[in-house]
């Protein structure tokens, strides 16, 4: 598994080069709530992003770690693959398209 402490950075994906970037750590809610990470996708050289959020990690206990998040890469590959699987075309033109996966990253 690989993790990183990096803000941003790249993945491959079926021999295509995506862009990573955190766009927010995770970051409580109003009601006891957690948002999770989130991260922005974008193929190399396009515009079009992906917004990808991942649930908020939980310690055994019932409670939310709060630490800040390490990116997993496989997690983002998976992410960039979904994304893809759900209705996203990263070499297209719009607004950028949010999507919840798991903490697989599916």
């Amino acid at each position: 598994m690989q993790n990183t402490r990096d803000s941003s950075g790249t993945v491959e994906v079926d021999g295509d080069v995506y862009e990573w970037e955190v766009r927010r750590q995770p970051r409580p809610l109003p009601g006891r709530q957690w948002e999770g990470m989130a991260l922005s996708l974008r193929l190399k050289d396009f515009k079009r992003e992906a917004i990808v959020q991942f649930p908020m990690p939980m310690r055994a206990n019932g409670r939310p770690d709060l630490e800040k998040q390490r990116v997993n890469l496989e997690h983002v590959r998976n992410a960039v693959a979904a994304a893809i699987e759900a209705g996203w075309n990263p070499a297209s033109r719009g607004k950028p398209l949010n999507f919840d996966v798991d903490a697989e990253g599916r």
